[in-house]
């Protein structure tokens, strides 16, 4: 054999080695797995209607239980969803209670305000359905008490929205607080000796934080 046709022999299966194994290194991919991957390259994710993003970002989120709250009374215990079929009756008692403190007494008010005035006012006519009945110092204390429980009335509806405000705060800040293995209490029993008074028995309590 001439080294003109053993070089060209050898040259041939060289070329042939290096195809197979460039064959063998590019996997065989299945055409349905080729377009999901392309489809979920070129298409963007759903990023969902606002509400569902809002109510689910940053979950819990203490700011937006205020928020919430102070749209509507009520609502930031409903995102936080920690008993809020329990508080909700609470909430919406304490402000029903007090609306209605706030109608039945400013009628009153101005009721006896108008009955006080046509008492005093001395004019023949404007007579007070109370004259003769009862002086006109019963009429405006009456009037100036419905007056003191109006005014009481709205202060409570400020208070009522600051606590409801205030507990839908808290409960988010507590359920995004990290309570994990880093922090753990241990209670154990302890025995030491004194000198003066012998051994006293004991509780030892060991708090360790981080691992």
């Amino acid at each position: 054999m001439s080294k003109k046709y053993f070089l060209w022999v050898v040259i041939f299966f060289l070329h042939t080695a290096l195809s197979w194994g460039q064959n063998d290194s590019i996997p065989t991919q299945n055409p349905a797995e080729i377009k999901e991957v392309r489809d979920t390259l070129t298409t963007p994710p759903k990023k969902g209607n606002f509400v569902s993003r809002y109510f689910k970002k940053d979950y819990p989120s203490p700011r937006k239980a205020v928020v919430l709250t102070a749209i509507i009374p009520g609502l930031g215990q409903i995102y936080n969803k920690r008993h809020w079929y329990l508080k909700l009756p609470l909430v919406y008692g304490a402000f029903g209670g007090l609306i209605y403190s706030i109608k039945f007494n400013r009628k009153e008010y101005l009721f006896l305000k108008k009955e006080h005035r046509y008492m005093v006012d001395g004019l023949p006519e404007t007579v007070s359905q109370f004259e003769g009945r009862v002086s006109a110092e019963v009429l405006k204390n009456a009037r100036d008490r419905h007056d003191k429980w109006l005014q009481m009335s709205y202060i409570g509806i400020g208070l009522a929205y600051v606590l409801t405000a205030a507990e839908a705060y808290t409960t988010a800040h507590l359920l995004s607080f990290d309570v994990n293995d880093d922090l753990s209490i241990q209670v154990k029993p302890s025995v030491d000796f004194i000198p003066t008074e012998g051994m006293v028995v004991g509780v030892g309590v060991n708090f360790h934080f981080g691992k």
